[in-house]
């Protein structure tokens, strides 16, 4: 199996069309044609339907897709990490768990330009992604965690964390009757705990997103309440938009910079790691 018959794939499944993918991959139709061919081939199964309005998966295409998008994802990854290990170049990739901290890393971004030049920078926002495994795997360089690793291969520095007040459209008291319904942004293992002790049981949870930006737009569009980091929700408190939701307790989500000692950009992780935050 070649890299390129995967990336090809994925093409056609994002484009819906062996066309559109020829002309996204720069390559004739005969080409994509060819490569898919040879992977169903090599998988005896049929991966598109295809018809007049273009190329639909299949259900063994529809298994495959997210599996082909991790293995391009580390193919890309090790690609990447070997140029950089044996060209000297400098080149940062960072990450995060949670949404939380998306900002954090808009901002570290700045901050490395402004003060470290324009070198080669990638951000990763896929919240899916163990970050842990990716440090391990060479996927980021450095991620932004709540969760402390296992083992002491990886270095693990504690950051200020984030603290997250309960919010809503109206005002209203975790001691009425009725509450709002609560968008769940889903922070981690220990957040869960801690709302779960927190909420009256039986409070209704109506939508679950893994962005918090997402639920804050959500909650101000349809209405009901959210635990959102204080940061991203102070202006909307003081202008009257949204209301902290009274007798509900502050969470607290640690924040912990994970990555790899051997790395070779272990340097600038530290250099970042020591003045952003000083």
């Amino acid at each position: 199996m070649h890299i390129s018959q995967l990336q090809t794939f994925l093409a056609i499944a994002e484009c819906g069309s062996f066309n559109l993918a020829a002309d996204r991959l720069n390559i004739t139709q005969a080409a994509v044609s060819a490569r898919i061919r040879q992977l169903e081939e090599m998988l005896d199964v049929r991966l598109f339907d295809r018809g007049r309005r273009g190329a639909a998966l299949t259900e063994a295409g529809r298994h495959l897709r997210p599996h082909a998008e991790s293995m391009t994802r580390l193919w890309r990854a090790v690609s990447e990490d070997t140029f950089r290990r044996f060209s000297g170049r400098v080149f940062l990739r960072m990450g995060s768990q949670l949404s939380i901290w998306d900002p954090m890393l808009v901002e570290m971004t700045v901050w490395i330009e402004e003060t470290l030049g324009k070198l080669p920078l990638t951000v990763n926002f896929d919240h899916d992604m163990n970050m842990h495994d990716a440090v391990r795997n060479g996927v980021v360089d450095m991620a932004l965690t709540n969760e402390q690793p296992v083992g002491g291969e990886l270095a693990c520095v504690t950051l200020p964390g984030e603290n997250l007040v309960l919010v809503a459209d109206a005002p209203c008291s975790l001691g009425d009757p009725e509450l709002p319904l609560f968008v769940n942004c889903e922070l981690g293992a220990e957040f869960e705990q801690v709302v779960a002790a927190a909420l009256p049981k039986g409070t209704a949870q109506h939508i679950f997103l893994g962005n918090c930006t997402m639920g804050l737009h959500y909650l101000r569009r349809r209405g009901g309440m959210t635990y959102a980091p204080l940061s991203m929700v102070r202006e909307h408190l003081e202008s009257g938009r949204l209301f902290a939701v009274t007798e509900a307790p502050e969470v607290e989500v640690p924040c912990r910079a994970v990555y790899d000692p051997a790395s070779p950009v272990v340097a600038v992780i530290e250099r970042v790691l020591k003045d952003f935050f000083s």
